[in-house]
């Protein structure tokens, strides 16, 4: 059955987080100049002195592409309810590794001479924290759909 409630709660995790891709995850001020980090590089920098200093955040967009795809995998996976849990379980290991992740490279581009203090983290990068929410609740739903089998199987 794929129309269950922990079905939407994963629905919406893939698209929260093909949204994150478009939107900047952390917004920096060098001087009068601003750019900003997304989960695949870094736009408006490139004309900055100090462009070759920035990391290269190819991590976040890896974990990023996993926290959706097994989203996306654990949707179909709904015969099996054990496999599903233990798939949403690794997700919530990749979505706090995503989170660290982009709180790291913020704080390593902070660090920069350059850059002042001025660091402004957008909506998008907490976008990580409403998907464990989700998680959460796309588990519980998992749970109480396996108790609700169990005790039909003790019926019959």
């Amino acid at each position: 059955m794929i129309q269950r409630i922990q079905s939407i709660y994963l629905g919406l995790i893939f698209i929260l987080v093909g949204v994150m891709a478009f939107l900047p995850l952390v917004i920096f001020h060098a001087g009068d100049h601003v750019f900003y980090m997304n989960i695949f590089r870094f736009e408006g920098a490139s004309t900055l002195p100090f462009a070759q200093q920035l990391p290269n955040i190819w991590p976040i967009a890896i974990l990023a592409a996993f926290l959706g795809t097994l989203a996306g995998i654990s949707i179909f996976r709904y015969n099996n309810r054990k496999q599903q849990l233990k798939i949403n379980m690794f997700n919530m290991l990749i979505n706090f590794g995503l989170l660290v992740a982009i709180f790291l490279y913020a704080d390593q581009v902070a660090q920069l001479a350059t850059v002042s203090d001025k660091v402004t983290y957008d909506i998008a990068a907490y976008i990580p924290v409403i998907t464990v929410l989700l998680l959460i609740l796309s588990n519980r739903s998992i749970r109480k759909d396996d108790k609700l089998v169990r005790e039909s199987d003790r019926l019959r």
